[in-house]
């Protein structure tokens, strides 16, 4: 299995001390994670890993939101979009 992306790492080491969603976020290893023009792309290899991954959308919102990492998420598998969502940081507050 190949190593996760220093992005998802990043991701995971934000929730490092509550293990509950730290698990939710787990699948996020089996994805493809980089940013590019302020957007964080999540490509995934099947539709049930994509919709796993968009239910956690406020867990991943907050540490993107927090360091800054993009304005925009973009859930896809094969090309194909399953979920946009905005990151707004002045609504996260921590």
């Amino acid at each position: 299995m190949r190593r996760p992306s220093q992005l998802t790492r990043l991701i995971w080491d934000f929730y490092r001390e509550n293990q509950a969603e730290l698990q939710q976020l787990k699948p996020l290893g089996q994805c493809k994670v980089y940013r590019r023009w302020g957007v964080l792309h999540i490509q995934c290899m099947s539709q049930d890993l994509a919709e796993a991954i968009a239910t956690s959308k406020s867990l991943l919102q907050e540490p993107v939101s927090l360091m800054r990492l993009a304005q925009k998420i973009k859930i896809s598998v094969k090309n194909t979009t399953v979920a946009v969502f905005y990151v707004n940081p002045d609504t996260i507050i921590a």
